[in-house]
């Protein structure tokens, strides 16, 4: 295969079957999001919606970027997979714990003037720690075998639909029994990604702090970019949930989810292509091209999805959702061109890890981060939802070319700096 073939081939096929687990968790957690809806009303989704933006950004901050850690060095250094993959699940788990100690404590802050909110929140928490104990398995899995990694990630969301299909038709489908379910649900994810690790032989491995040092770092660099990505996807969520009604942040929250419809076919491209280039495997002038093209792909991607989505808005969402959504048809066509400059800058961000660059893509999402604070700010007062969904895409295309113009100054042929030490002297 010559430069030129770029993404065909094994990469192709990867990206498909990548894409096709990739819609077929969008579309599960998508009906289940209609169900939950019609199950809840719009003030009601409007505190689920809460519940999932605490939820998302605390799974961010607690995993102390250890995912794309495991991923970057079970791929880069398969000889020690076992022992990084210790590694990674101990400290997860350590900040797991916390997470959950000081989310119990601090639940009634959140929800102050109801207990039924409190209980989701809490059990929301306790649904982090399932998260963190497993994630290791998990991502180590993305980098030694991405069918299998497909498999476990598809796991949860059919498994929380069919719960949530059978709550809805028996008419016990509510927020304590929504929160139940996604946290059953993930600890049976956790336990199969536990499960199929074994069968790779990646599991016994042990934790070394001369592993953890590097980690931490490849980590530390993860979440610095994280944080600030956690904040450009659900801080406009979460400032509307203290400075609107319910029900308006119900009708953002559907469009938002709307919008998101083509983030699972472009992020197939970053999936498949983070592990190839963490491993260096190929010529370099191949990985560039693959680079390249994934990039164009994943636009061209974008906008086709999102397009006729866009166009069928005023039939589709009243339809779907219910004549309660109406709002969401407008804020949809304002947060539809973010949709796709947020999905490719997934897709950036996953080829500047896979350089061993995540302070890259943690610069550029601080400074999206603050934009979006500053619009926040300036326009959620005055415009309300409406403000919100204009912040979000500004933000969005600020992080996207950002990360373009780091991937215009890095090549693949270059070593990334972040542990590369470290990594030589332990593969010698």
């Amino acid at each position: 295969m010559t430069a030129s073939t770029g993404i065909r081939g094994g990469f192709a096929r990867s990206v498909a079957t990548t894409a096709a687990c990739n819609v077929a968790t969008a579309v599960a957690s998508g009906v289940a999001g209609i169900l939950i809806a019609r199950a809840l009303g719009p003030s009601l989704r409007g505190e689920y919606a809460a519940i999932m933006a605490w939820f998302a950004v605390v799974l961010v901050v607690g995993q102390l970027g250890q995912t794309a850690a495991t991923t970057y060095f079970v791929a880069r250094v398969p000889d020690r997979a076992r022992d990084y993959l210790a590694t990674s699940r101990n400290l997860m788990v350590a900040s797991g714990s916390v997470t959950l100690l000081a989310g119990i404590a601090c639940a009634p802050l959140l929800a102050p003037e109801d207990d039924t909110v409190v209980l989701a929140y809490r059990l929301m928490f306790a649904t982090c720690l399932a998260s963190f104990a497993g994630a290791g398995y998990v991502f180590a899995l993305h980098a030694a075998r991405l069918p299998r990694w497909n498999l476990v990630r598809i796991m949860q969301p059919l498994a929380f639909l069919a719960v949530v299909g059978v709550l809805h038709l028996s008419d016990e489908l509510d927020l304590l029994t929504v929160a139940a379910a996604l946290s059953a649900t993930v600890v049976a994810q956790s336990i199969l990604a536990y499960v199929l690790c074994r069968g790779l032989g990646l599991t016994g491995g042990r934790s070394e702090s001369a592993l953890a040092a590097p980690m931490c770092r490849y980590g530390l660099s993860q979440l610095a970019g994280s944080v600030p990505a956690a904040i450009t996807a659900r801080l406009d969520q979460i400032v509307l949930s203290f400075l609107a009604a319910s029900a308006a942040l119900g009708n953002y929250a559907v469009a938002v989810s709307l919008t998101a419809i083509a983030v699972p076919l472009v992020a197939a491209f970053g999936n498949v292509a983070f592990p190839r280039l963490a491993s260096r495997v190929g010529a370099a002038s191949r990985l560039d091209a693959m680079q390249r093209q994934t990039l164009l792909a994943s636009a061209a991607v974008g906008v086709v999805v999102t397009v006729p989505l866009v166009v069928l808005a005023p039939t589709l969402i009243p339809a779907l959702f219910g004549p309660g959504y109406a709002e969401a048809i407008r804020l949809l066509w304002l947060l539809a061109p973010g949709g796709v400059l947020l999905a490719c800058a997934q897709v950036g961000a996953d080829l500047l890890r896979g350089h061993g660059r995540p302070l890259d893509v943690a610069q550029a999402q601080w400074i999206a981060a603050i934009v979006m604070i500053v619009l926040l700010v300036a326009l959620v007062p005055t415009w309300g939802a409406m403000g919100a969904a204009v912040a979000s895409s500004a933000a969005a295309a600020t992080a996207l070319l950002l990360m373009l113009r780091s991937l215009a100054r890095n090549s693949s042929a270059a070593e990334p700096e972040l542990a590369t030490t470290e990594l030589t002297r332990r593969t010698r």
